[in-house]
């Protein structure tokens, strides 16, 4: 005969082993188990963007462009105006030549310079591209007196971004009231 194995007696020394269930069959399938608790929402990473407007952005990338364009644009006419004034035989045309690419680097500069502080919202950007749009629009209108009509476009442009940093979140996102 089979002898039984015997449950370990209290006080035998042998630690009680629970029983195992027995299998249950059904035609119905077990429930899936529980989905785990949704994870927090935790608070969003801070980047570069996440306080700037997009039209600052725009704006910013577009002075940066015309800022470079300006740069090389002003360097390749100081460079040229000795060879401008000797193959006119004009000193002062060269001279002229010289000047306006100075102007030109001037005018780079500070496109740059208001593209890297709108990128960052600094307050100083506001105020600086406020001054070089007044600029655009009185160098427009000084063209516009002399007959060139297509000058009309570029103070529509610098009309349109300057009411576009008057506009109260512009100002608020560079800290201006």
């Amino acid at each position: 005969m089979q002898e039984q194995e015997q449950p370990p007696q209290p006080g035998s020394g042998e630690p009680a082993a629970e029983p195992t269930p027995a299998p249950t069959y059904s035609s119905t399938p077990p429930p899936p188990p529980a989905a785990p608790p949704p994870a927090t929402p935790s608070a969003p990473t801070p980047t570069a963007t996440a306080g700037r407007p997009t039209g600052i952005t725009i704006l910013a990338v577009l002075a940066a462009i015309a800022g470079v364009f300006a740069l090389l644009g002003g360097l390749a006419l100081v460079a040229s105006g000795g060879f401008i004034g000797a193959t006119t035989g004009s000193g002062s045309l060269g001279g002229l030549a010289s000047l306006v690419g100075a102007v030109l680097i001037v005018s780079g500069a500070a496109s740059l310079f208001f593209a890297w502080g709108a990128w960052g919202l600094q307050p100083w950007a506001w105020t600086l591209g406020v001054v070089i749009q007044a600029v655009n629009i009185v160098l427009g209108l000084f063209q516009l007196i002399n007959g060139n009509a297509g000058s009309l476009l570029s103070i529509v442009i610098a009309g349109a971004i300057t009411y576009y940093l008057f506009r109260p979140e512009i100002k608020a996102a560079f800290g201006r009231t």
